[in-house]
């Protein structure tokens, strides 16, 4: 199996790259679209061609022929969910219209070329930064958002709250890609994802697994609670012991896993759904994270639409519940947060499925790199401390 490297230089930089660190997990690079499917603001559309009908079946039934039609390493379709295709399965929640924004809440290609790829980090040499433009909304402003989120708390609206904002940078790459690629030497992202289109560019570098559909067998691994890491190796571990034995953590990473299990059971057998390895923790490059496996096995006649309504948005990124908090994430934050919290990957001609959830990810917007950056909020969250959390979030973006 050729590398990374070695299949850019015979075809030149891929379209597309699912990507991980992990050794047990496929990696594919892709190069071209034979169909495109996309939702966004203004309708549905197949290569361009505006369709009507059921958005859901429109969708479903684009999976369907895709899997009859596509046989390259038993993928079928590739794409993206944003955060704001919320507004489209939750529809009877009035959410804001924020800004003239065109950015797709769907979007999904059939792949023409889709090769394999061995674990390589080996780098070019990039002489190359980013350059942040617009920083995260001040500690003032932030404080008073979590007041208002507090009042929320203490009358009862919600449990936790996931609110977020956004760093915005430019960069000097001759490419996104390159600017993936040197990024994912240094971030060995677990659940990477890249996408090149000529309108946006996708940067994935999360450590989140959204959903894994394996033969009927469905899991999610959601991460809540976050600490930075230490090169200090004595100041490192107890950095990641003050996580285990975080109270606040704990109680929070709890709620997003029942509200998990939740929706793992809208679609999943009665008594199927385990969780395992509670209050897990997960280190990486920058931060150490709390987080848990939960299984299921799925019901007969379920399809891939069916598991991404239950599931979508992830409850690690919302709060919960998941419909009180996203009606409160909607009145606290500004802008769309488009790609940032949403979820990208696979599905596969046997119907089996991979999607992360795209945390710690940029998307290129007209040259200008969005970041978001965010925390869960609950009653005894310290300000100073949260505010400090999401800007170690973006640390990644400092190896460069």
């Amino acid at each position: 199996m050729l590398s990374l490297n070695q299949l850019k230089e015979k075809y030149g930089n891929p379209d597309i790259l699912i990507d991980s660190s992990s050794n047990n997990s496929n990696r594919y690079a892709i190069w071209g679209f034979k169909e495109i499917f996309e939702i966004n603001p203004q309708g549905c559309f197949l290569n361009d061609q505006l369709l009507h009908g059921d958005l859901f079946s429109l969708f479903q039934n684009f999976i369907n022929e895709s899997k009859k039609q596509s046989c390259t390493q038993n993928i079928a379709c590739v794409g993206f969910i944003s955060y704001e295709f919320k507004n489209i399965i939750y529809d009877h929640i009035k959410f804001k219209n924020k800004g003239n924004s065109q950015f797709p809440l769907l979007w999904f290609c059939k792949p023409e070329l889709i090769l394999p790829y061995s674990i390589d980090y080996q780098m070019d040499n990039y002489d190359k930064s980013l350059s942040m433009i617009e920083d995260i909304i001040s500690l003032e402003e932030y404080s008073n958002k979590i007041k208002q989120i507090k009042s929320h708390l203490k009358d009862g609206n919600v449990y936790q709250i996931n609110f977020t904002s956004k760093k915005k940078f430019k960069s000097n790459f001759n490419s996104a890609f390159d600017l993936y690629n040197c990024l994912r030497c240094h971030v060995k992202p677990k659940e990477g994802f890249f996408l090149h289109t000529d309108k946006f560019d996708i940067l994935s570098f999360s450590p989140e697994l959204f959903i894994e559909v394996n033969k009927g067998a469905i899991k999610t691994i959601p991460i809540k609670g976050t600490r930075p890491r230490s090169k200090d190796k004595k100041q490192d571990l107890l950095l990641k012991q003050n996580l285990i034995n975080s109270a606040k953590d704990r109680a929070e990473h709890l709620m997003i896993v029942d509200l998990l299990r939740n929706d793992l059971g809208k679609i999943c057998k009665t008594g199927s759904v385990k969780v395992k390895n509670l209050y897990n923790i997960e280190s990486f490059k920058t931060v150490h994270h709390m987080a848990t496996k939960i299984v299921g096995e799925i019901n007969d006649n379920i399809s891939e639409v069916d598991v991404i309504k239950a599931m979508f948005p992830g409850g690690s990124i919302t709060g919960a519940p998941k419909e009180s908090a996203m009606k409160i994430i909607d009145q606290l934050e500004n802008d769309n947060r488009h790609i940032y919290t949403g979820s990208a990957g696979y599905i596969c001609n046997n119907s089996d499925m991979y999607f992360n959830i795209c945390i710690r990810s940029l998307l290129n917007l007209n040259e200008i790199y969005e970041y978001g950056v965010g925390g869960g909020i609950v009653w005894d969250s310290q300000i100073q401390d949260e505010w400090q959390e999401a800007h170690q979030k973006s640390k990644i973006l400092e190896l460069l």
